[in-house]
């Protein structure tokens, strides 16, 4: 009679057991599941703090647990709450995960319909899971921030005149600006050429040098545009003449004893084809590779600092006679036959063999190295984009960030490269553009061209 009653108590004590098993461990499982304490993660992208009319607010909110319950987004302005959004999202049901985990944002503002003022305003969203925190509400993660509406573009008044430029030539352009601005300059077609600020005590006021690239029309279209921090932009045209210049030929003829002394120099450029005949090979290196090495000039105008650095006419190279000039339109011959075109973009300088390089004018190295064709190369900055180069060296007397004076000695003239005997190929380009160097050794020029700019709008303030 004892052992039925123990075999009974053992059996009700096995069944509780396995209802615990079966019931309380998952209850327990999914209390646990259903308070989970982490809260909804919310990501947003607003290209800027500061926004234009019509602006867009993208990102997600994010639960990976309890899956979204509710997003809601307003801009709050002048105690007025403007709701963008307010949504809710469903579960999959008691035992399950919520429905959504991730909710993507997109909204497209036009502040004007929206009867937002110009000013600041609040951004504000909210984000609930499905979790049974907080009396069932769920977890909730908030997020303000504050923005700046901007509808109006900016103003840009220009102050300089006569912009009278040559093909291949400079200018200066000087302009005052209603507002700080992420981006403004000079537009020669498509060419962009930065402003600059400092000069002037106004720091509203800017300077901007500008090419005209040798082969464009003189119908090419000039004009200021400046982008304000809301992306507002602002176009203005300004009074110019583009002078046409002719450019002249120019004939070279390749001899074999010149590719024989020249091509060895080569062997090691990027894409040299060392398999072909001298021929392709001068060919590969006066079209090809002319192209990458003034690439790797040109982006040195990126380097340049916010001041004007040089003062008065660019000097050159003293005692010297020119061999060639800016422009010119060669046709290179070999065995009688034309086999390639470029054109020459400085000026070709000889004087007496390894002769001293002075500076043109006081300035920073940004670099100083080995430049395919143009072998050894200096390349000074002289303030807003404005550079100068000297190749062909033999050997060079400075360094990057060298400070150096005017005529001071940077190096001797000699044939590295793709010269064809001792000279210096002097250059000088704006921002990305080069330009005819000739302009910047005459002192008449540039009193009537840029001084006579900067003194007027001096004389204004």
């Amino acid at each position: 009679m004892f052992k039925k009653q123990d075999k009974g108590k053992r059996l009700k004590k096995w069944i509780l057991i396995v209802l615990i098993v079966l019931v309380l461990i998952p209850l327990i499982g999914v209390l646990f599941l259903k308070f989970e304490g982490e809260k909804p993660v919310i990501e947003l992208k607003i290209q800027s703090l500061v926004v234009p009319a019509d602006f867009e607010i993208t990102g997600t909110a994010d639960d990976r647990k309890s899956g979204i319950k509710k997003l809601w987004i307003s801009f709050l302005q002048n105690g007025k709450e403007t709701v963008l959004l307010d949504e809710e999202y469903r579960t999959r049901g008691f035992l399950q995960k919520g429905g959504i985990h991730q909710v993507p944002i997109q909204l497209n503002i036009n502040a004007k319909k929206m009867n937002l003022s110009d000013g600041r305003a609040k951004l504000r969203i909210a984000a609930w899971d499905h979790a049974w925190r907080d009396w069932w509400k769920g977890n909730q993660t908030y997020i303000e921030k504050e923005i700046r509406i901007d509808t109006k573009p900016p103003v840009v008044s220009i102050l300089s005149s006569q912009h009278n430029v040559a093909k291949g030539g400079s200018g200066l352009v000087i302009y005052k600006l209603s507002e700080q601005c992420t981006q403004s300059g000079v537009f020669v077609g498509d060419d962009f050429f930065p402003g600059y600020s400092g000069y002037f005590k106004d720091h509203d006021l800017y300077l901007a040098f500008f090419a005209v690239p040798f082969d464009y029309s003189n119908k090419t279209d000039l004009f200021v545009k400046a982008v304000d921090p809301a992306g507002n932009r602002t176009r203005s045209g300004f009074y110019h003449h583009i002078r046409n210049k002719n450019f002249k030929p120019d004939t070279i003829t390749i001899s074999e004893n010149f590719l024989n002394w020249k091509l060895p120099e080569f062997q090691a450029a990027d894409g040299f084809p060392s398999d072909k005949s001298s021929k392709d090979k001068f060919i590969f290196i006066n079209k090809e590779l002319r192209k990458k090495n003034n690439h790797t000039i040109l982006q040195n105008g990126q380097k340049t600092g916010t001041q004007i650095l040089w003062e008065g006419a660019f000097g050159r190279l003293p005692n010297s006679a020119r061999r060639a000039n800016f422009g010119d339109q060669r046709v290179y011959k070999y065995n009688g036959k034309d086999i390639s075109h470029a054109v020459h973009m400085g000026i070709d300088l000889a004087s007496v063999k390894h002769a001293e390089i002075p500076a043109a004018n006081q300035g920073k190295v940004v670099f100083a190295g080995y430049v395919g064709i143009y072998g050894n190369l200096v390349c000074i900055d002289h303030g807003c984009g404005l550079m100068s180069i000297y190749a062909h060296l033999s050997r060079m007397m400075v360094n990057n960030d060298d400070l150096v004076s005017k005529g001071e000695i940077i190096g001797y003239t000699g044939t590295s490269g793709l010269a064809g005997g001792d000279h210096l190929h002097f250059g000088m380009f704006i921002d990305h553009v080069f330009v005819n160097p000739v302009e910047w050794w005459d002192s008449s020029w540039i009193n009537n061209n840029i001084l006579s700019k900067l003194d007027a709008v001096q004389s204004m303030m």
